[in-house]
């Protein structure tokens, strides 16, 4: 049986100056993101730059804040994810393109994002149990990534899916060790994240020709 959480109530912490709510976000996402158990309300606060009272004043504990940030963070990345999928079926390298600009736009207003959200599920035991909605709509997400990429651009002599995995695998590492760089140097600087996306390139490159029948379509 999951652990009711009291009911949050967002609305008025979403009215707060942008700015300010995102200081707040980041904050807590940066704290979080190495577990739950471990994070402090009193470095979240002086990261943010405001009083305990004002954070306790929109979330009435720690587990709330905590609550609240694991639904923002699945909000966020679903319906942004799946805006991309609106067109209907993705060339996968095409996809993987398009989610290194999506992270960038993100990033750049949540640096912590992608870190948080893998917390979520690497300190998992010492957190509180959250709404199930969540993981269901991650896996609902890349449940149906797998069945929307575009495998008639694959040449025929090789398997689809093998195929597909080997991309998705390889770039995702590509992406998760880029963000842990960035993240350990405080977020994307100067032309960083432009010599990630030159990096990219050359890995989207290899693929499209090892993989698919017109290495320039």
């Amino acid at each position: 049986m999951e652990k009711q959480v009291n009911p949050i109530n967002p609305e008025k912490f979403m009215k707060l100056d942008e700015s300010k709510r995102n200081r707040i976000i980041n904050a807590a996402m940066k704290e979080f993101r190495y577990g739950y158990k471990k994070a402090s309300t009193d470095a979240i606060v002086k990261e943010a730059g405001i009083s305990k009272g004002l954070l306790f004043h929109y979330f009435a504990s720690k587990e709330q804040l905590y609550v609240f940030l694991v639904r923002y963070a699945s909000d966020l990345m679903v319906s942004d994810y799946y805006a991309m999928l609106s067109g209907g079926d993705v060339d996968v390298l095409a996809f993987f393109w398009q989610i290194a600009l999506l992270k960038k736009d993100l990033t750049s207003k949540h640096p912590y994002l992608y870190d948080f959200q893998n917390g979520i599920y690497a300190h998992r035991a010492d957190a509180p149990e959250v709404d199930a909605t969540f993981e269901r709509e991650q896996e609902a997400l890349y449940n149906d990534l797998s069945k929307r990429f575009d495998s008639t651009l694959l040449r025929d002599d090789i398997n689809h899916e093998q195929a597909i995995d080997i991309i998705a695998c390889a770039l995702d590492s590509l992406m998760e060790d880029e963000e842990g760089k960035a993240i350990a140097a405080g977020g994307w600087e100067g032309d960083s994240y432009e010599r990630f996306l030159d990096s990219l390139r050359g890995y989207l490159d290899i693929f499209r020709t090892c993989f698919y029948k017109e290495a320039n379509h």
